[in-house]
Parts: C-alpha cells; structure tokens; sequence
C-alpha cells in the first residue's frame, strides 16, 4: 500500500533544557507551505510531509468530522466511490497511528553534560569578548592557553565588562571550555582549541540570544536583504560566500546563521570566514593576505585559514540585523554547468531542516508556523556550479 506520509526527519534543539516545565504536546498539528500540508508530531519531534489525499483528510479531521462525514464529502464533493473513500480514510488513519507508534520513543535522548571539576582553579590570563549580545570573561589556566587561543578570537575583544564566565582549562594533554559548570567544548590538543574556543562562544552567544532558530548556513548583506547559502561540508558554501565578500557582499555569518526578532532576520556573527586548503588557491587572488594568514588545525584533524572581519573582508555590524530575501543551495561539482534553478519552498524546507536547531527546546506548533512564514517570504534556488566567477556573478544578478 501507497504510504500517505513521508517522514522528513526529527526536528532538533540546541537545549532541551529550556523547554522542562512545558506541558507535553501529543496531539499532531497540520501546517502549510505553499499549499502542501505537513503534520508535526511535536511530542515525537518527527515532522511529515503529506501527499494530497492525506492533506484533505486530515484537515477534515482537525475540523472535527468524524469518518463517515469525510467518506461522504469525498464522495459527493470529489467524486470518490463510496468504497475507495472508506479505504483512503481507513488508510490515512491507519498509517497515522503507525508513524505515533514508530515515533512514540523519539530520538534517543541526548545523555546530560558531566559536571566539570576544575582541575587547577589557576587564572593565568583574562580576556573578554563580545558576541551578538553577549559578552564572555575567558578565563585562560594558562599563558600558553591564551596565545593558542586568543589571536583567532581578538576580533571579538571587547572592553570589560559584566560577563558570562568562561574556562579554558588543561585536561592533561587536552583543553575543556567550561561556562556555568558544564563542559560545552573540548579539543584533543592546545593547537586545536582556538577552533573549538571560536565555536563553543558562537554556541553560547545563539543559545543566549532570545532567537527563533540557527540555521547551518553561511549569511551575507546585499542591497535587497540577506542571502543565506545552506549545504553539508563540502559543498562550496565557504568559498562561494568568500567570493561574494571579495565582490562586494558583507559577512553576516560564516556557517552558523541566527535567527531572531519578529518577523525572525538575520543577525550578524562576525567570527571570520573559514577557508579550508582545497579552496586557497581559487581564493588567492581575491585575498591578498591569505596566503600569509596562519593555518588553525580544528578538532576534527583538519586545518583551516580564517578571513578575518575588517581586516580580510567587509563584515556586517555586530548589531546587524538583516531581513532575508534570498536562500540558495549551493552543490560544487566540477562536471556540471553553473546554474541558478528555481526550488518550490516546500523543498527547501526539507533540505533545510536537518541543519535548523530551534532555541526554544524543541520544536512546537508556534515555532514551525514562524519558520514557515519567514522561508514563505524567501525566493528559493539550488545552485550546481563548478565556476566561483559565474556563480557570484549570478548571485549578483538575484540579489539586487
């Protein structure tokens, strides 16, 4: 049998702590894009997508027909025997049951923070940073710590202030980034913490910042609003947006993009711009310094170079916000034509979704109706390029 839902993935938070006290949510709720309907099980943090004859039946069901009154609007309304109408609602309500049977355990609950114990308790060095609106007091164990640490971050330095506390300590040969008595980040060596430093203050800056959403996308200003450029490692997003900046767009984010306001926009991030190897050469004649720019290794093993804000590209102000106008996938792929390809919303929210990590908990009616309305508002394309110049100069084009 033909399923009439198609899961689209669990929806994800950044804290679940936030939402404890909430009262749980187990009824499913409908929700539109463009006319097509999808049921978020919020209780289950599973999102549906759903095929015509689902979206019917239940919107029927959500305006508190019984089945036998839908089997017999579908007949005299839409021309459905009155025995396949029976099947379809038979169906749908079977098929909805099943996905709450299958989603009733949810995804495996992430296991708490371990409480860090403060090994030395010694503070060597202090710095303060600014981050959208927060400011972080890191507390460096040692001098050691903060030359590793803060020359990647002294863009962010900020006077001081009253602040949210941060340790970066010595875990034997490892570094662990402490706030408020969990551990957030964490790097295998002193070499690597200053990536892992640069991204667990990111994290704290989005989960303090009262926003909607952040969203796994690289951001930049244009005259008309903001583009926003989504895509998994490796697809060219931070190179195609470092060749935007060399063109003329500011930086708004490199690849953690916040949402937040009312209606959401975006805010500006400026933490510099990573360039992994493969992309140096394409990017060394839009960048002068960066080929005397030192490299960073990262948690992962790999080695990046970071554009730095005012000093390698034009970045927004800290307290940009910037209305988005324009999302685009961008795929690199050295066999294909570059082209700019229209993509109906309801597609990009698919893809969208699995890198979207909702601030308030978990995701709830209200949030998915505000991330609807704000990507309703978005002209949508897929960008396959295997050329940097022909690509910025169509995204130049789109965003006028």
């Amino acid at each position: 049998m033909r399923w009439l839902l198609s899961w689209m993935g669990p929806v994800r938070a950044i804290d679940q702590s936030v939402a404890a006290g909430r009262p749980p949510i187990d009824r499913p709720t409908l929700h539109f894009v463009d006319g097509r309907g999808l049921l978020l099980d919020a209780a289950a943090r599973r999102l549906y997508l759903l095929n015509n004859s689902a979206t019917l039946v239940l919107t029927l069901l959500d305006e508190g027909q019984s089945s036998a009154a839908i089997c017999q609007l579908l007949t005299d309304q839409h021309a459905v025997a009155p025995d396949a109408a029976a099947r379809l609602v038979a169906d749908v309500l079977r098929q909805l049951e099943s996905a709450k049977g299958d989603g009733a355990r949810g995804p495996a609950a992430a296991p708490p923070a371990p409480a860090f114990r403060r090994t030395q308790g010694h503070v060597a060095e202090t710095r303060h940073y600014g981050l959208h609106r927060s400011i972080f007091r890191v507390d460096y164990g040692s001098r050691a710590l903060c030359e590793a640490v803060h020359p990647l971050l002294e863009g962010l330095a900020v006077p001081v202030a009253p602040a949210l506390a941060v340790a970066i300590e010595a875990a034997e040969q490892a570094v662990s980034i402490v706030a408020d008595g969990r551990e957030i980040g964490f790097a295998p060596t002193v070499d690597a913490a200053a990536v892992a430093v640069r991204a667990s203050l990111t994290q704290l800056a989005v989960e303090r910042s009262g926003g909607l959403c952040a969203v796994h996308a690289g951001a930049l200003a244009a005259t008309g609003g903001a583009l926003l450029l989504p895509g998994h490692a490796g697809h060219g997003k931070s190179t195609l947006s470092a060749g935007l900046a060399a063109d003329g767009f500011d930086m708004l984010s490199d690849d953690t993009t916040l949402l937040v306001g009312q209606p959401p926009r975006v805010a500006s991030l400026p933490t510099g711009l990573c360039v992994k190897r493969g992309a140096y050469d394409v990017l060394a004649p839009r960048f002068p310094r960066l080929a005397a720019l030192p490299e960073w290794p990262r948690p992962d093993g790999l080695v990046a170079k970071y554009l730095m804000p005012d000093l390698d590209l034009a970045w927004a102000a800290p307290e940009r916000l910037v209305p988005a106008r324009w999302l685009v996938f961008p795929h690199y792929d050295a066999g294909h034509a570059t082209r700019l390809l229209p993509l109906p919303r309801l597609d990009a929210l698919e893809r969208l979704l699995p890198g979207v990590y909702f601030l308030a908990g978990t995701l709830d009616a209200a949030n998915l109706d505000a991330l609807i309305r704000w990507i309703e508002g978005l002209d949508c394309y897929e960008l396959p390029l295997s050329s940097l110049g022909e690509a910025v100069a169509l995204l130049r084009g789109l965003c006028r």
